[in-house]
């Protein structure tokens, strides 16, 4: 037997010399999480349990939300014939369904990027739409991206809209398209034919990940009280489970055994407003139908913040938990590995990017700071004129002229800076997204997303099998906040 037997552990033992966690693998708090306080765990299913193998599922819901659409509401098969694109859209966008755009939202809602249909928009035109006025996202016409299964639904919305600019597809507006969008997405998830073809597919679709039966194991082992709670119903939850867990520990055979309670068909995030009894899944005990959190917690004999609930979407799962429920809250973000392996292999352009501000913000200050200097010395000129000696007036006049020339020269570097700053800029943010960039950050501002997260999710990760690697009866504890001037760097 070697040092560690891959058939026991998910990852080697961790060495004296190499005791840091990789990224990935790491739960990233933003307030501190006493894991030791908490009783009882919660799960959604749909991307944190479940991890859908990706652009595949979105392909899938592409296409047959594109069939419904042209069978049942008359588009035409034009449709059937775009390919679906993996890259054109991320989460955290907005979607404009009254003016047929896509938007993304700096963390106070403002409009730092912006497409019409699949064409991006320049920063004047999208000035000129949204000035730089707040978005209330709720209002009409807008749907927020928060989710995975949301992501298909954006590139559909944007070529129906290419479409109807050119002529291909008939509707009423834009605001048209997008309730049918709504529509067809919605009823390709509900009406069975989707999730038939996932189970029937299991093995492609839903990747097995060894250490998320090793994280629930743990966890169960050290006293904490597992509960699922999700939107999907029994069956599709019994097959997409069983096939992750069933089998893989001697100990617990069957995928229920891993959790304490079982609610399925819970009708987030009205399960964190409403009162609902639950119904009983026959034949199934500890597993139920609806009902709501008072109900839960008394099952679980845990409330408030001895509940922790991990979830993938930032309303359903994390606002509404937290804000109703007062439970703890852990994001999953399945797109954090790849946004972290970005970071690493630019992390020299991130650093030049950062000098490079850094220098442009200084000569910045220094052209302010010489252009005062001319002001002071005309106004002086000015005021003092026939006062002055002409030596003293040749002398203000020579000092002028050196200013002058001086901030000059650094408005030019200045211009230079800023275009090599913009250069570099757009081909790290290109590698993340060509159309939208990072989906935490845009440029230095923070965006809406990465705003939703640090107000509501006490911390995120990139999927449940990371819990494994952490004691249970631990603390997570968050970077301590500071001012800006208590940041010794």
């Amino acid at each position: 037997m070697t040092a560690w037997d891959p058939a026991l552990l998910a990852a080697p033992p961790l060495l004296d010399a190499d005791d840091r966690l990789p990224p990935e693998h790491k739960l990233f708090a933003l307030r501190t999480l006493p894991l030791g306080e908490i009783r009882a765990i919660g799960f959604d299913m749909d991307h944190t349990l479940a991890r859908y193998r990706s652009p595949e599922i979105d392909e899938l819901a592409f296409k047959k939300a594109a069939r419904l659409l042209v069978r049942d509401r008359g588009y035409s098969p034009w449709l059937l014939e775009v390919d679906y694109d993996p890259a054109f859209a991320v989460r955290g966008l907005v979607l404009d369904g009254l003016r047929g755009n896509l938007l993304k939202l700096n963390r106070e809602r403002q409009v730092v990027r912006a497409s019409h249909g699949g064409r991006a928009l320049s920063r004047l035109e999208a000035e000129a739409i949204y000035s730089r006025r707040r978005l209330s996202t709720a209002a009409k016409g807008f749907r927020s991206i928060d989710t995975l299964f949301e992501i298909p639904e954006s590139h559909l919305y944007a070529q129906m809209v290419d479409g109807f600019d050119r002529g291909r597809l008939k509707a009423e507006n834009y605001l048209q398209l997008f309730r049918d969008v709504r529509w067809a997405v919605d009823t390709a998830h509900r009406n069975g034919e989707m999730k038939a073809e996932i189970l029937e597919h299991r093995h492609f679709f839903i990747p097995q990940d060894p250490q998320l039966a090793l994280a629930l194991d743990r966890l169960k082992r050290e006293g904490k009280k597992l509960f699922l709670l999700t939107n999907s119903e029994w069956s599709f939850t019994a097959g997409v489970l069983g096939h992750l867990l069933n089998g893989q520990d001697e100990a617990r055979p069957l995928w229920t055994d891993y959790f304490d309670l079982v609610v399925v068909s819970s009708r987030k995030p009205a399960f964190f407003l409403e009162t609902p009894p639950p119904v009983p899944v026959e034949g199934q005990p500890r597993c139920f139908m609806g009902g709501h959190a008072a109900w839960l917690e008394s099952m679980l004999g845990a409330e408030g913040e001895q509940v922790l609930y991990v979830g993938d979407h930032i309303y359903g799962d994390v606002l509404r938990s937290k804000k109703n429920a007062s439970w703890r809250t852990l994001l999953l973000v399945p797109e954090l590995e790849r946004e972290l392996k970005l970071l690493e292999s630019r992390s020299q352009d991130m650093r030049e990017l950062l000098h490079l501000e850094t220098v442009r913000r200084r000569t910045l200050r220094r052209a302010s700071v010489l252009l005062d200097q001319w002001k002071r010395n005309r106004v002086r000129r000015h005021l003092l004129g026939p006062r002055l000696s002409s030596e003293a007036t040749i002398a203000l006049d020579h000092e002028a002229a050196h200013l002058a020339s001086s901030a000059e020269a650094l408005q030019r570097r200045v211009e230079l800076q800023t275009l090599e700053l913009d250069a570099l800029t757009q081909t790290v943010e290109a590698a993340f997204n060509p159309l939208w960039g990072p989906i935490f950050r845009d440029r230095d501002e923070q965006t809406r997303f990465a705003d939703q997260i640090q107000q509501f999710a006490c911390a995120y990760t990139g999927k449940v099998g990371n819990l494994y690697m952490y004691d249970p009866h631990a603390t997570v504890y968050a970077p301590v906040p500071a001012l800006p001037h208590e940041r010794m760097t």
